[in-house]
């Protein structure tokens, strides 16, 4: 059962800038969460739980030579059971592959295979596709004022940010 709300003391005020870096925090989060439901839902069409995805997306981001197991577990902030089942998901959907680590084949490298790696560059063409959408019609302007929002509520830098909208760069092209 829910309670009724109850009203602000009549004395009670608050500061101003706090109210505007409260609204602006809201304003964030809910750009960031509409952000991660497109990548979740982007991954999902390439058949990734969120959790995969981002074992998947870590692995790339250390390259081609992989990571040993336990640094996943400790990136995905997981349990190393759950990082072994996860893994050997993803190794039965051919995105990564083993590696034994030496003689001792219970420490191991995961990497990504070609096919992973594929998977990955869709999967960040999408995302960078849905994002676009999501940020379609901004002025650079409005780009600047978030950045510099961003420096000063949430790291207390001062400072100005320029954006200027170029033509398509020359690999894009």
């Amino acid at each position: 059962m829910a309670s009724a709300p109850t009203e602000a003391p009549s004395n009670f005020e608050v500061d101003p800038e706090l109210l505007a870096q409260l609204a602006f925090r809201s304003q964030l989060r809910d750009i960031f969460r509409r952000a991660l439901t497109a990548l979740d839902a982007t991954a999902a069409e390439f058949g990734l739980s969120p959790m995969g995805y981002h074992a998947v997306l870590v692995l790339g981001g250390a390259g081609p030579g992989g990571m040993a197991e336990q640094e996943l577990v400790e990136h995905l902030a997981s349990s190393r059971a759950h990082t072994s089942v996860l893994a050997k998901a993803l190794v039965n959907a051919g995105l990564i592959e083993r590696c034994p680590l030496g003689l001792d084949r219970r420490r191991v490298t995961l990497r990504l295979t070609v096919g992973g790696w594929g998977v990955v560059e869709k999967i960040a063409q999408h995302h960078r596709d849905r994002l676009r959408e999501l940020v379609q019609g901004w002025d650079p302007s409005a780009f600047e004022e978030l950045l510099e929002r961003i420096m000063s509520v949430y790291l207390g830098l001062e400072g100005r940010v320029r954006v200027e909208r170029l033509g398509p760069s020359p690999e894009r092209a």
